[in-house]
């Protein structure tokens, strides 16, 4: 029972750590991300930065707008991701196959987290209120505030599920085989080979899901104040909307910038993450 309680506090600790650390680091970019995504006028990271320092009276702060709900929710859906992994993974036959598919399900279950946490997210980004402004306003806004929270998460299960595939999944046999021999010893590798696995690992999966985020950001950003039309921004009309805008090139518009984003974001929270299992 002892040998359990460690694991799972270890699990909880580790988790926690990583979430925090690459939230942190990672949510400027976020911010510039998620405005290049959502207005056609912006051509490039920098141009987006600029414009959100011109516009914000030149507040560094202003990357920071929207950083509560991921902060909070990087905790549970952190522990949620790894768990989750480690528990259909131990399940499963251990090869590939195994581990792709219980990427997938754990980037499903967190999904469930990610949703409502990047709505609000987004609405603060882009409209410029706390978090906690956007959060009484959805609620008093609609009937069903459920569902507003809850817009774009086709598009955020598909993001979340390859994500996690790629991330958890890849990363999980690339470790395997970076032990001396590739004997399949799991146990000992160095922050090194952490480092430039999930660095890998996190950038291919950005990449892969990257398609999935903009019809989310685009989905989840479109206002919610007009009754007549609420409800109407489906993935169907997002993605048509972003087809429109420059082909299917449009899927990728900050993909660039973004990737070194989530290379720094990912390799950290898996350092943090591994660390602090070394530790317990």
């Amino acid at each position: 029972f002892d040998c359990i309680k460690r694991m799972y506090t270890a699990e909880i600790v580790g988790a926690t750590a990583a979430g925090c650390a690459s939230t942190l680091l990672g949510h400027p970019l976020d911010t510039i991300k998620v405005h290049l995504q959502t207005n056609p006028r912006l051509t490039n990271a920098l141009h987006a930065g600029a414009s959100l320092l011109r516009s914000n009276q030149w507040n560094p702060l202003v990357f920071f707008r929207g950083m509560t709900p991921p902060l909070l929710s990087s905790i549970i859906m952190n522990t949620a991701m790894f768990s989750v992994f480690a528990s259909v993974k131990n399940s499963l036959p251990d090869s590939t196959a195994g581990a792709l598919t219980a990427g997938i399900i754990s980037g499903v279950v967190t999904a469930f987290i990610s949703t409502p946490a990047d709505f609000i997210k987004i609405q603060s980004q882009l409209r410029g209120m706390s978090s906690t402004s956007i959060f009484i306003e959805t609620s008093r806004t609609s009937n069903s505030p459920l569902r507003l929270f809850y817009r774009g998460h086709l598009a955020n299960l598909g993001r979340e599920g390859v994500f996690t595939m790629v991330y958890l999944g890849l990363y999980d046999r690339l470790r395997v085989a970076a032990v001396a021999g590739g004997s399949g010893d799991n146990s000992d590798v160095s922050l090194l080979h952490v480092a430039a696995i999930s660095s890998l690992t996190g950038g291919l999966a950005w990449v892969a899901s990257y398609p999935f985020d903009t019809i989310k950001s685009v989905t989840q950003g479109s206002s919610f104040h007009d009754n007549k039309n609420h409800g109407s921004v489906t993935f169907k009309k997002a993605f048509r909307d972003i087809r429109n805008r420059g082909g299917y090139r449009a899927f990728y518009k900050g993909c660039g910038a973004s990737t070194w984003r989530a290379i720094l974001v990912t390799s950290t929270r898996m350092i943090v993450y591994e660390s602090v299992l070394a530790w317990f």
